[in-house]
């Protein structure tokens, strides 16, 4: 489903009790930053935790392996597992921003989340050529990623089985908005938000990122019923 976002003008959360009372356990929110899976990020947290707990989330994020995408992905995994264990299986959210959106959209795509949102997630690892250009022709060997595991791992060549929103600039140069809409349009579960600015358009625009946490809460309300 793709959709053009026009945005309109515009607590912290609680430690949740034990798994034991699923209606009482605040939303777990798994927060994931970018850097083309070798850097990090270090505004992601300040950028990112007073609207996630603004949106009733308890924030985690997670620190992952850089230069090692495979290490990351099962990082994303054992983190997401550790929380369905502890709070309970549907109170589990994840949010990344471009290589963290990848990690995002996985876990949604292997239903280890209840949903998620990605900010412009590279979704096919075999098409996407910026990194090239910018890190060099050994990109992909850099992060660990065979050709087999460029399509293995890319989001759009798995399946979709749980909610995932895609928010991304109409003009992202790093990461072509092409590739989130053929996302979308190839799963249903899968939705897309085009947005005004670039790749790294929540900076500039902070409202997207508590709308798009909005949206994420919107579905925990849902569960709840």
């Amino acid at each position: 489903m793709v959709l053009a976002l026009q945005l309109p003008a515009s607590a912290g959360a609680t430690s949740p009790p034990a798994v034991g009372d699923a209606q009482s356990v605040s939303p777990q929110l798994i927060l994931i930053h970018g850097g083309s899976f070798l850097y990090g990020d270090p505004t992601f947290r300040s950028r990112t935790r007073a609207a996630a707990r603004a949106a009733g989330f308890v924030p985690h994020y997670l620190r992952y392996p850089l230069g090692d995408m495979p290490a990351a992905v099962l990082a994303a995994r054992a983190e997401a597992a550790r929380l369905r264990a502890r709070y309970g299986r549907e109170a589990v959210y994840a949010y990344g921003s471009s290589a963290g959106g990848t990690l995002a959209a996985l876990l949604a795509g292997d239903g280890l989340v209840s949903a998620a949102v990605a900010k412009a997630p590279i979704s096919d690892l075999l098409a996407w050529e910026w990194p090239l250009s910018a890190y060099g022709p050994d990109y992909f060997e850099r992060i660990g990623m065979t050709l087999e595991a460029r399509r293995r791992l890319s989001p759009l060549r798995r399946r979709a089985v749980r909610p995932l929103l895609i928010v991304h600039g109409r003009r992202d140069r790093i990461v072509p908005v092409g590739m989130s809409s053929e996302y979308a349009v190839k799963f249903r579960r899968v939705h897309l938000w085009v947005v005004g600015g670039g790749h790294q358009t929540e900076r500039n625009r902070p409202r997207l990122l508590r709308r798009a946490f909005g949206w994420l809460a919107r579905l925990t309300a849902a569960r709840r019923g």
